[in-house]
């Protein structure tokens, strides 16, 4: 088992789940930051509006008579303070400013550019000009439900945009600097919860190996006796004990072939497991094993072969064999009807086996499990065997670094799929 992988799932999901969680906190942060300021900006606003209103609606009369005493001079006052936080424009019902302050230059220009009668009466924006940032408010001027006009008011809040600007800024070196934080101090904790998940692997796995080894010679022994017993007692047994000796060692060759199948992982899993490579012909291994499995294939089930001629390969031929063994005796087992297809084919590249049945299928919760050792999903499958056969055909494609894939579809049947690259 490689615990890499698993440490390096749970430093993801360490520093994944403190990384969300410190950006939705800045996020929030930055969010009532940013609001609370605007929120104040417009209620000074607000404030200087309703301060300043009655001058406001002063300035409108004094504009409409001064207009109506000379009608070839229109009187506008428009002032340029710069020092000045606070602003206004004061505009009649023809959208002709009246009077203003301006700490921006330019700003009224390019408001009366931009038709104010297409405008909301009444509206809240922000904009830049020059570099500068600035809010408007617009209010309605109004005596008794009559429209006098409008005034806009604005506040410079460049440095305020800068502010926030630097928060930014700050908040994402923050981000930055708690990712390294969190990403070294999960790969330090999830490596601690490791180790005792590591010792207990190591211990049940040089377990499992030592027990293998040593059950073999008693088992081998249990195994011989019993079939001495059966030649030699034979007669002398009554039927009820042939058949009870014959279960006796029915059951003994399922134990060694269990123990045996224990000790080539744990050898597999400890490293400790070699292959013994020749160049050996693909083509008819496959043939001859499908010739022998015809023979033992009931009456119910065909078995049809599509093998590419003169395909070989570097393997361990023993290895390559059993793991062909393993898969069609799983599509035998499995299979009620229909048929098993055995291919094989090279591009020159790879080398594709395929062992494909018209089972029952396998549903889609087991397929990332059926390689798992001892693992039973699918109820409607038969009981027998160890459970190790895939978990061993696994092992067998690992070490020849090929890979296995499965495909499966319920009622329609499953395919195993082993390609190896061609060196």
């Amino acid at each position: 088992m490689e615990f890499n992988p698993v440490k390096s799932k749970l430093n993801l999901i360490y520093t994944g789940s403190l990384l969300i969680i410190l950006i939705i906190f800045i996020v929030v942060l930055y969010l009532f930051i940013s609001g609370a300021i605007k929120n104040e900006e417009i209620e000074q606003l607000n404030r200087f509006f309703e301060k300043e209103k009655h001058d406001f609606v002063k300035e409108i009369y004094e504009h409409g008579y001064e207009k109506n005493k000379d009608h070839e001079h229109e009187h506008e006052r428009l002032e340029y303070q710069p020092g000045k936080n606070v602003f206004y424009y004061i505009f009649d019902n023809s959208a002709s400013l009246v009077e203003g302050e301006e700490t921006v230059e330019g700003l009224a220009q390019y408001l009366n550019k931009n038709d104010l009668d297409s405008l909301p009466l009444k509206f809240t924006k922000e904009m830049e000009l020059k570099e500068t940032h600035v809010l408007l408010i617009r209010f309605p001027l109004q005596v008794q439900e009559k429209s006098l006009g409008s005034v806009i008011i604005g506040m410079d809040i460049t440095d305020e945009k800068h502010l926030i600007q630097r928060i930014i800024w700050i908040l994402l070196l923050l981000t930055l600097l708690f990712s390294i934080l969190f990403a070294w101090a999960g790969n330090f904790f999830a490596g601690q919860a490791m180790k005792p998940i590591q010792t207990a692997f190591q211990t049940q796995r040089k377990f499992v190996s030592d027990a293998s080894h040593e059950l073999r010679t008693p088992l081998s022994i249990f195994y011989s006796s019993i079939d001495v017993l059966a030649r030699e007692e034979r007669e002398n047994l009554s039927p009820f004990g042939r058949e009870i000796l014959e279960d006796v060692k029915n059951e003994s060759e399922m134990m060694k072939k269990l123990l045996n199948d224990l000790l080539f992982l744990a050898r597999n899993d400890q490293k400790n497991f070699e292959l013994d490579l020749e160049e050996i012909d693909l083509s008819h291994l496959l043939h001859s094993l499908s010739k022998r499995f015809r023979r033992i294939v009931p009456a119910h089930l065909s078995l049809e072969e599509y093998i590419q001629n003169g395909i070989s390969m570097k393997a361990d031929k023993v290895r390559i064999e059993q793991l062909i063994y393993i898969l069609l005796d799983n599509a035998i087992r499995y299979t009620t009807e229909g048929k098993i297809t055995c291919s094989l084919v090279s591009d020159g590249t790879e080398i594709v086996i395929r062992i494909k049945d018209t089972g029952p299928g396998i549903p889609l919760a087991d397929l990332n499990h059926i390689f798992d050792r001892f693992y039973r999903g699918d109820s409607s499958r038969k009981r027998d065997g160890s459970g190790l056969g895939l978990a061993i055909a696994k092992a067998i494609v690992d070490a020849h670094r090929g890979k296995i894939e499965v495909k499966s579809e319920i009622d329609k049947g499953t395919e195993f799929v082993i390609s190896f690259q061609v060196k």
